[in-house]
C-alpha cells in the first residue's frame, strides 16, 4: 500500500470518529434530559363553622376588684344597687336606656316579615314552574297562536274588495276634511270660520250702538230728551261715577264710530281675512270702553236719589236697562274670544287633516300593493314565536326555569335565614342594656349617676370578688378585637389536662408600653372553681373573638395573596386521570386564578365570601419533582463497546505504517 493511499484511509477514519463521537454526545444529552413533573392536591367548597380566636398568657388572681363594662351605650335609667351591697351572679345592677335597641327590634321584625313573603313567593313560583299550565293560560296561548296565523293568511292571500272600498271611503272622507274653497285661496272650514266670525263682529257692533245710545239717554251729551230731573240727581250721593262715565263716554263713542264703519263694511261671505282681523281689534275696543261706561252708569245709579220729578220705578227702569246692556256687552266679548279660538282651531284642524289624509292615501295604496316580503317574513315569525310558547306550555317549565326559581327560592332562603338572625341579634342585644353581676360579690364603686350617659366599655361599677379570675396581657392589635363578654378557654402550666371555660369580664382601656410595645390587660373569670387552681398560676388562654356558621370554607393552604389581593387556583382533570396512592393528581396544565374575598380564619380553614360557590373544587397543596430519565444500561453498554472497538480499529490503521511487532 502507497503512502497516499495510507493518509486518505487515516482521513476517512477519523472523519468517522468525530461523527460517532458528536452522535453519541447528542443521545447522551437527549437520554439524560431533565423533566418536571407537577402534582395537585384538590379539596372542596363546602359550608362549616369557622371559629377565630385569639391567644394570650397571664396569671390566676385570687379576691381581687373587677370593673364591670356594658356591652351597650346609653342613657342610665336606674340604679339597681348601692355601694356595699352583695349581689349574686345574675343580679341585675343598672337599666340603660332601651329605646333605641326596641326600634332595632321592631325593624328586624318588619324586615323578617318581608323576607318571610319574599320566601313564600318564591315557593308559589317554583311550585306554579313545576306544574304544567292551567286551562286559561293554555287558552290565551292558543287564542294568540290562531290569531298570527289568520294575520299571516290575511297577508298572503292580498285585501278583499270590502277592505279596499273601506280603505278607498277614508280617503274620501280625509278629503272632505282638507277642501278648498272655490277661489282655492284657504281651506273651507277656515273659510266657514271666518264668515262666522263677521256674523259675530256684526251682532257685537249692534249691541255696542244701542248700549252707547242707552248711556246717552242718562248723560244727555248728544241725546237731548233725558228727562231733567234725572241728570240733577244722577249720581247725587257720589259725583266720581258721572265724571268718570262723562269721560267714558267720550272715549266709547270714538271708539264705537270707528269700529262700526269697519264692521259695517264687512261682506258676510269670502270677505278678506285682514279685514275681518282689523274690524275685530276696533270692535274689541270699542266693548272694552263700553264696559267702563257701563259700569259707571250702573254705580252712578245706585247713588241716585229719587225726587217729585224721578219716581223709584223709573230708576229702576234706568238701571235694569243699563245691567241688561252691561251683561250683553260682556257676553259679546266672550263671543269675540270664542270666535277667535274657533278661527285657530279650524287652521289646526286643517293641518291635522292634511296629516290624516296623507295617512289615508298611503294605507290605501299599500293595500293594494299587497304585503310585502318583510311584513310576511315578520308575521311568520310571530307565528313561530306563538306556536313556541304553546308547546313551551304543554311541555312544562324546562330544566333552565326550574334551575332559576330554584335560585330564587335558594336566595329567599337565606335572606330568611340572615333576617332572622338579625332579629335574633336585635333581641340578644336588647339584654346587654341591663348591666347583670357576672358572679358573686360586694358592689365597691358606682361612676355613673342617673341620666348620665355611659359608653360601651367603659367602667361603671366596680365590683370586689373572690372570684377566680385570669389576667392575661395582648397587645394592641388583639386587644381591640375582645369584647366584654366574649368566650374563652384557659390550659394551666402547673395542672396537665385541665382545661377551663371562662368569659370575658373586664377589657382595660389604658395600655402600658413596654420596649416599645404597647399591650392591654384583660381579665377574664373562670366559669366553675377547681380546687387545684391557685392564685399565680400561669394561665393559657384563648379567646373566641367571632364565630361564622354554615358559611363556605376552603383549606388555609389553598388561599393565595398577591399584594392586597387574595385569589385560589382551580384545574381541570380529565375523568381518565387516577390519583396517586396520597391522593396527588399529575397534571402538565397552568391553574387559573380565581380571585376571592375572605372573611375569617382559624388554624385550618378560611372563610370565603365571595368569588366561589358550594362545590367547586380548588387547589389546596403543590408538588413539583424533578426526575433525569437515562436510557437503559444495555443500550449504553451496546454503544461504549461500538466505540470502543472502533477506536482501537482507529490505533491500528493509525500506527500500519510503522514496523509491526511479533
Amino acid at each position: 500500500m502507497n503512502l497516499k493511499k495510507i493518509v486518505t484511509n487515516k482521513y476517512f477514519i477519523w472523519c468517522a470518529v468525530i461523527v460517532v463521537a458528536v452522535g453519541g454526545y447528542m443521545w447522551y444529552r437527549s437520554s439524560t434530559a431533565t423533566k418536571t413533573e407537577t402534582r395537585y392536591a384538590f379539596s372542596t367548597v363546602q359550608k362549616d363553622t369557622v371559629v377565630s380566636s385569639i391567644s394570650g398568657t397571664g396569671q390566676i388572681y385570687g379576691e381581687s376588684q373587677l370593673d364591670i363594662q356594658p356591652k351597650a351605650s346609653g342613657t342610665v335609667t336606674k340604679i339597681l344597687v348601692k355601694v356595699g351591697d352583695r349581689v349574686k351572679a345574675g343580679t341585675p345592677m343598672m337599666q340603660l336606656d332601651t329605646t333605641d335597641a326596641i326600634k332595632t327590634i321592631r325593624d328586624a321584625e318588619q324586615a323578617l316579615s318581608q323576607a318571610q313573603i319574599s320566601y313564600q313567593s318564591a315557593q308559589l313560583q317554583l311550585q306554579k314552574a313545576k306544574e304544567p299550565a292551567d286551562v286559561v293560560t293554555m287558552t290565551q296561548a292558543q287564542d294568540a297562536l290562531s290569531q298570527a296565523q289568520r294575520n299571516l293568511d290575511t297577508l298572503k292571500s292580498g285585501p278583499t274588495d270590502y277592505e279596499l272600498a273601506q280603505a278607498q271611503a277614508d280617503v274620501d272622507s280625509a278629503a272632505k276634511n282638507i277642501k278648498m274653497t272655490d277661489d282655492g285661496t284657504m281651506p273651507q272650514n277656515v273659510r266657514d270660520a271666518y264668515d262666522q266670525y263677521v256674523s259675530v263682529l256684526k251682532q257685537a257692533d249692534q249691541t255696542a250702538v244701542k248700549a252707547l245710545n242707552d248711556g246717552d239717554s242718562i248723560l244727555g251729551q248728544d241725546n237731548v230728551v233725558v228727562p231733567p230731573s234725572l241728570l240733577k240727581m244722577f249720581s247725587i250721593m257720589d259725583l266720581s261715577y258721572k265724571n268718570t262715565a262723562l269721560e267714558a263716554y267720550d272715549s266709547s263713542k270714538t271708539a264705537i264710530n270707528t269700529a262700526d264703519v269697519k264692521v259695517s263694511a264687512l261682506k258676510d261671505q269670502n270677505e278678506s281675512t285682514v279685514n275681518i282681523d282689523q274690524a275685530a281689534t276696533s270692535e274689541t275696543a270699542a266693548l272694552n270702553q263700553l264696559v267702563v261706561l257701563l259700569s259707571n252708569l250702573s254705580d252712578g245709579l245706585r247713588s241716585t236719589l229719587t225726587s217729585n220729578d224721578l219716581t223709584q220705578n223709573q230708576l229702576s227702569g234706568y238701571q235694569s236697562t243699563i245691567d241688561s246692556d252691561l251683561s250683553d256687552v260682556n257676553g259679546k266679548v266672550t263671543s269675540l274670544v270664542n270666535q277667535i279660538q274657533a278661527v285657530r282651531q279650524a287652521k289646526d284642524s286643517y293641518s291635522s287633516a292634511q296629516i290624516a289624509y296623507a295617512k289615508s292615501v298611503n294605507s290605501f295604496n299599500n293595500l293594494k300593493a299587497g304585503a310585502t316580503a318583510a311584513d310576511i317574513s315578520t308575521a311568520e315569525e310571530k307565528v313561530k314565536e306563538a306556536q313556541a310558547q304553546v308547546d313551551k306550555l304543554k311541555s312544562g317549565a324546562d330544566a333552565v326555569d326550574l334551575e332559576i326559581s330554584q335560585n330564587s327560592l335558594s336566595q329567599q332562603a337565606v335572606n330568611l335565614a340572615t333576617a332572622r338572625n338579625k332579629l335574633q341579634d336585635a333581641n340578644d342585644a336588647l339584654k346587654d342594656y341591663t348591666i347583670t353581676a357576672p358572679f358573686d360579690g360586694v358592689v365597691g364603686k358606682i361612676v355613673p349617676l342617673q341620666s348620665a350617659q355611659v359608653s360601651s366599655g367603659s367602667s361603671v361599677i366596680t365590683l370586689i370578688t373572690a372570684q377566680q379570675l385570669a389576667d392575661i396581657s395582648l397587645n394592641e392589635v388583639d386587644a381591640a378585637k375582645v369584647k366584654v363578654g366574649q368566650k374563652a378557654t384557659m390550659t394551666f402550666d402547673a395542672i396537665d389536662g385541665l382545661t377551663m371555660t371562662g368569659q370575658v369580664a373586664e377589657v382595660s382601656q389604658i395600655g402600658t408600653v413596654s420596649q416599645g410595645v404597647v399591650s392591654y390587660d384583660i381579665k377574664i373569670a373562670l366559669d366553675g372553681e377547681d380546687s387545684s387552681i391557685k392564685p399565680g398560676m400561669s394561665v393559657s388562654a384563648s379567646i373566641v373573638t367571632q364565630v361564622d356558621s354554615d358559611v363556605l370554607t376552603v383549606p388555609n393552604s389553598a388561599v393565595k395573596t398577591s399584594g392586597t389581593q387574595h385569589y385560589v387556583e382551580t384545574l381541570e382533570i380529565a375523568s381518565s386521570t387516577k390519583a396517586d396512592a396520597n391522593g396527588f393528581y399529575a397534571s402538565s396544565d397552568t391553574p387559573q386564578r380565581v380571585a376571592v374575598e375572605i372573611g375569617i380564619a382559624d388554624d385550618s380553614i378560611t372563610e370565603i365570601t365571595s368569588g366561589l360557590t358550594e362545590g367547586q373544587k380548588v387547589v389546596s397543596q403543590t408538588i413539583k419533582s424533578t426526575t433525569a430519565t437515562t436510557a437503559s444500561t444495555s443500550a449504553s453498554t451496546s454503544r461504549t463497546s461500538s466505540s470502543a472497538s472502533l477506536m482501537r480499529v482507529t490505533a491500528g490503521a493509525v500506527g500500519g505504517g510503522g514496523p509491526r511487532g511479533d
